[in-house]
């Protein structure tokens, strides 16, 4: 019951590991001016669905009551180890990548408001039985 609810969590950090170990050269060129807010954007927005997933699958999930229960919590740590962990990879790895300290930065930010979110959307009505 655990791994069915969170599936799709597992999908999508596989989704982002494969792409944030990607090398270098093959990554789109993009002009400095907008290297800072898309660079930025990005990693709040992939960490964003990231969170929303996992804290869907903890809620939903029934076998580990405490998880259950402090899903918000879990959601935040383990988000921000996965982003601690992609950063360490690209800095040990000889691919052309490098970590960054304000990436892990942007990652906390996504997963903030994709843990908001999640949150504002489960009081909505309409919502309630999907999440």
């Amino acid at each position: 019951m655990f791994l069915k609810y969170n599936i799709p969590t597992l999908l999508w950090a596989t989704v982002i590991l494969f792409l944030t170990l990607l090398p270098a050269a093959s990554m789109p060129q993009v002009p400095v001016w907008k290297l800072i807010s898309f660079h930025t954007a990005a990693h709040a927005a992939v960490f964003s669905l990231l969170a929303v997933l996992m804290l869907w699958g903890f809620k939903k999930q029934r076998h580990y009551f405490f998880l259950q229960q402090n899903a918000g919590r879990f959601t935040f740590l383990l988000s921000f180890l996965f982003g601690v962990l992609i950063e360490w990879l690209q800095s040990t790895l000889a691919w052309g990548r490098q970590g960054d300290v304000f990436d892990i930065l942007s990652d906390v930010i996504g997963t903030v408001a994709g843990i908001i979110f999640y949150n504002l959307l489960s009081r909505q009505p309409a919502f309630k039985n999907y999440l």
